[in-house]
């Protein structure tokens, strides 16, 4: 689908997630009745008290919302239908009946099978009802724009074939208010739709026009200026889409779907609320201690070899910039000599003389940014998230490169599975800003899995 409003959409999952809450107490009392009540004469008595059953509901909610987030069923789309939601909701109650049974087996508890297939049954047209209910307060909150207001940048065959498909996708269609040429020409309408501007024009059409979306449908713009353009845009909830095969890796964690059979991927939107950062921060707080702990033998004897093959202090100390600008100390295993100046450019080949035996090891392996645990503990950096630089690689920064620093840094982030150090600076600028418009705890997520590959193969690790 094409979202909309992400700010809509986060308003309309909530109040799903909420109705799912209430759907699981409600389900579950229905069930007790009708076990107990209705069906008393029929099946044989059972030795399970209410509060048997009612002790589970908190483990409940948790293998509710995952087994339908799995599903897709807090996907909204007017163009979604029936069968496409029921083939949902089926998978959504099959990952549910395979989690309860896995977790009743865990806990070696042996629940009634007639409640939790009663269970199964009543709970489902509870949650059609008050979905129901709830979409139509969350519509009442938020409204979606069904028809949302669109510019095209772009030029020539490739902006010709995306507008005649918008114009051709499913009622209610998109409202294209106009194209905006990559540079000046003499292009006054393609496809019946008047040019009204060139790109740089886009932050003050938006305001002037009330945009919804920007859908990118050039051929020769490059991602260097199609950032520029989406970071020059400060009004939040601007959805942008584009045609792409740059961020293949999160196909999975975005909105993905196709237009005239091309790929399509939305950018998303430019603001990340105060939920989205407490997540965040959450997880950096369950994690990081976690691996400290999990990881303190394998540092420890890290620290030792340093310290006693080594010259210098085994820790490495070296000032980056953070988030909004402010400097912290970067905590690393040190891997350079220490004749070697700490503000050089880091090394970009095998053989760099700077780096010793074992450190070379270390940073093929990654070992190095183990201590960096640390710094995510004490809130200067989280887990995933654009790398810290120095102060002199962010002195160079343009104003639109500065966006950067409006996020914490991390660990691992998005060009560093994808390219690693194989990348030049501006092509893993272009992956940190999507992955500021696009940050999730189901990317992040990703983020980490393929780090453990990535690192696994060494590559690009120097």
């Amino acid at each position: 689908m094409f979202a909309p409003i992400r700010r809509q959409q986060r308003i309309l999952i909530l109040f799903l997630i909420a109705s799912d809450i209430v759907t699981v107490p409600v389900s579950l009392l229905a069930t007790w009745y009708i076990r107990t009540c209705w069906l008393s004469g029929i099946l044989p008595e059972f030795s399970h008290t209410i509060n048997t059953y009612l002790a589970t509901i908190p483990v409940l909610f948790i293998l509710w919302i995952a087994s339908w987030w799995s599903a897709g069923m807090y996907v909204y789309s007017f163009q979604q239908g029936v069968f496409p939601g029921l083939a949902r909701r089926m998978r959504a109650v099959f990952y549910l009946a395979v989690s309860i049974m896995a977790a009743s087996y865990l806990v070696k508890m042996d629940y009634s099978r007639i409640m939790l297939l009663i269970f199964l049954l009543i709970s489902q047209p509870v949650n059609i009802l008050l979905r129901k209910l709830f979409t139509f307060l969350a519509l009442r909150v938020a409204p979606f724009k069904e028809s949302p207001a669109t510019l095209v940048i772009g030029s020539g065959e490739f902006a010709e074939r995306v507008i005649n498909s918008l114009k051709k996708f499913p009622e209610p269609r998109h409202r294209v208010k106009g194209v905006l040429l990559e540079k000046a020409g003499t292009t006054s309408e393609i496809c019946g739709v008047r040019v009204i501007g060139e790109a740089r024009d886009l932050p003050r059409l938006i305001e002037s026009l009330s945009i919804d979306e920007v859908f990118f449908a050039s051929g020769s713009m490059s991602r260097t200026d199609m950032l520029k353009i989406i970071n020059s845009v400060q009004k939040e909830d601007i959805v942008f889409m584009l045609v792409t095969d740059l961020f293949e890796i999160v196909a999975g964690a975005s909105d993905l779907s196709s237009i005239s059979r091309m790929p399509v991927v939305e950018i998303g939107s430019s603001g990340k609320g105060t939920f989205s950062n407490l997540t965040k921060r959450v997880m950096d707080l369950f994690m990081s201690p976690l691996l400290i702990v999990v990881l303190a033998p394998l540092m420890g004897a890290v620290w030792a070899i340093l310290a006693l093959t080594g010259k210098g202090s085994p820790i490495f100390k070296q000032t980056r910039v953070g988030r909004y600008g402010r400097k912290f100390i970067l905590y690393k295993f040190r891997t350079m000599k220490p004749e070697a100046n700490e503000y050089e450019v880091a090394p970009v080949a095998r053989d760099d003389p700077r780096v010793t035996g074992i450190g070379r090891l270390l940073r093929k392996t990654s070992l190095d940014e183990l201590p960096q645990l640390f710094n995510v503990l004490l809130g200067h950096m989280s887990m995933v998230g654009p790398r810290p630089e120095m102060d002199f690689i962010v002195h160079d920064y343009n104003a639109w490169q500065r966006r950067r620093l409006d996020v914490k840094p991390g660990i691992t982030g998005l060009w560093q599975i994808m390219g690693r150090k194989d990348l030049p600076l501006h092509e893993n600028l272009e992956y940190d800003f999507y992955y500021m418009r696009n940050q999730s705890v189901m990317l992040d997520m990703a983020i980490l899995a393929r780090t453990v590959i990535t690192v696994l193969k060494g590559r690009g690790a120097y």
